[in-house]
């Protein structure tokens, strides 16, 4: 007996569906990665606490980036200057490898000759191998902070060119920070000369804006951007946040930072009235150091455990390479202490 119409076309309709569910299946599976845990250390003086260190150490945390200086436009001098040297001990002997960082600001690349690109690289150079070797810290990778744009290009690409002809970076990996834009914009923006980049999936919209709901991280926001890196010819490592700040805004303007001032304090206090994200000052008043007026508007922000699992499972479909270095920010206690390990290793095991 042999089936009929009806039967071939049910047979062929689950052939079908299955073919589309295993597809569906294949496209949402990342790419298994041999993930390696890392950390930013962005204070001036390298004193690790012991509890920072035991919850490193839980996450089986191996690389320290340590932001070795900043390097800024000094207007009255009219060249370039190394800002807030990190103070390193001796011989900092806690297990970890580390990665030296050196944050180029804006403003430098604004005003810099470009006659003297080689002699700030060798300036740099320089200062970095100082203090390295102070410390005796022989790094195998440098990495170089800058947030260019493409008014900038020419003059950043330039400089990491003069870099890699320096005796210092001679045999190591170069390394450079990566903003979503850049992935976005590559036309524009163009690809660093530089051996990889560092994701940075933080600082995604714009602080001074008044109706921005979190500026540090938005996975949807961060999704539209991303969805181009499949594209992106640069090897990428991924750096997730932890952070937390609270912003000032007086008549919608932005005002600046509260420094050290977590977002949970400002949520918790009975000074301010809660409208959404924003809390308003009841009255004129010193809070925490700062002296705020009436009407004062507060946007406390931070990276939850949820946003940032999700940003990373996003990333970790699109990122193929086998190796990954997944980097979070950074080494505080209050701001580890936010974390549990298991939602560390959690956000890990998303990569592998």
């Amino acid at each position: 007996m042999f089936p009929n119409r009806s039967t071939y076309k049910i047979s062929w309709f689950l052939a079908a569906l299955c073919s589309c569910l295993l597809f569906a299946f294949a496209s949402c599976r990342h790419h298994a990665h041999k993930v390696t845990a890392g950390i930013y250390y962005w204070k001036t003086i390298y004193n690790p606490t012991p509890s920072e260190l035991h919850k490193l150490r839980s996450i089986h945390c191996a690389n320290m980036y340590l932001r070795l200086f900043d390097v800024d436009w000094d207007p009255a001098a009219h060249t370039a200057t190394p800002l807030a040297p990190i103070r390193l001990p001796q011989r900092p002997d806690t297990g970890f490898h580390y990665i030296p960082v050196i944050f180029i600001k804006q403003e430098l690349l604004l005003h810099f000759q470009d006659s003297s690109v080689s002699n700030l690289a060798q300036h740099i150079a320089s200062m970095a191998q100082g203090l390295c070797e102070a410390s005796g810290i022989q790094p195998a990778e440098i990495q170089i902070d800058c947030d260019w744009t493409s008014s900038t290009r020419d003059k950043y690409f330039e400089l990491l060119q003069e870099l890699r002809k320096q005796d210092w970076f001679d045999g190591k990996t170069l390394s450079v920070t990566i903003r979503l834009h850049q992935v976005k914009y590559t036309k524009s923006m163009g690809i660093p000369p530089a051996d990889k980049g560092l994701l940075m999936c933080y600082n995604m919209g714009n602080i001074k804006k008044y109706d921005v709901r979190n500026s540090i991280i938005d996975p949807a926001l961060a999704e539209d951007y991303l969805k181009y890196l499949p594209g992106y010819t640069l090897p990428l490592d991924v750096a997730l946040p932890l952070f937390d700040w609270c912003l000032l805004f007086r008549h919608k303007q932005f005002k600046g930072i509260l420094r050290d001032v977590p977002a949970e304090a400002v949520k918790e206090s009975k000074l301010f009235l809660k409208d959404d994200y924003i809390y308003t000052c009841t009255h004129d008043t010193v809070w925490k150091g700062y002296a705020l007026k009436k009407g004062d508007q507060l946007r406390p922000e931070d990276a939850s455990y949820k946003d940032i699992l999700e940003l990373s499972r996003y990333t970790a479909s699109r990122i193929k390479q086998d190796k990954l270095n997944v980097i979070f920010f950074h080494c505080d206690s209050l701001t580890l202490a936010k974390y549990s390990v298991h939602e560390l290793e959690k956000v890990l095991d998303t990569y592998r």
